[in-house]
């Protein structure tokens, strides 16, 4: 009987510990540069123009920080933490199309490709102060999960500073 009962106590255990955190939920919005790294939380999108000349239409992506938000009265961002926000080109004039999406320092604005690059940490955008770094190479896999999105980005900027991981979450339109 005493076995029966630490089977039992055994087995539930096990089925407790394996219903935990995911380990793609661990990783997912971290994003590491050097031996740092910052929580995304949210991300916003604006369709900045119609489609260009190049087929691409131009979308303002920005994935917030924790400590950052948007405030819709003052259509500014507010809070101090970290940002990362650029144009993404798509070749989809209704949204951003999941695929690989490639810095273009050259800003030609061609299908599938990103410029205007910037990361903010430690920023305060209350009074403009904290460190901005500009992104000049990279990629960023973005997948379209429904209501989700998943942009994983390997990024650096032109003094080989790198920031690697995920953002996994809601982006919704401004």
């Amino acid at each position: 009987m005493k076995l029966n009962i630490a089977r039992v106590l055994l087995l539930s255990f096990l089925v407790m510990a394996s219903c935990g955190k995911n380990s793609d939920d661990e990783v997912a919005n971290i994003i590491t540069y050097g031996e740092n790294q910052f929580k995304l939380y949210k991300g916003y999108s604006y369709k900045y123009s119609e489609t260009l000349s190049t087929g691409a239409t131009p979308y303002i992506i920005a994935l917030l920080g924790e400590g950052v938000s948007y405030n819709n009265d003052a259509g500014k961002f507010t809070g101090t933490g970290a940002l990362i926000k650029a144009y993404f080109y798509s070749e989809n004039s209704a949204e951003i199309k999941g695929g690989e999406y490639t810095i273009d320092i050259f800003k030609s604005k061609g299908s599938f490709s990103v410029d205007s690059c910037f990361v903010y940490v430690n920023y305060n955008f209350d009074v403009d102060t904290g460190t901005i770094y500009n992104i000049w190479a990279g990629i960023f896999n973005v997948v379209n999960l429904g209501r989700l999105m998943s942009y994983k980005l390997d990024i650096e900027t032109a003094d080989q500073i790198r920031f690697t991981g995920e953002f996994k979450g809601t982006v919704d339109p401004l």
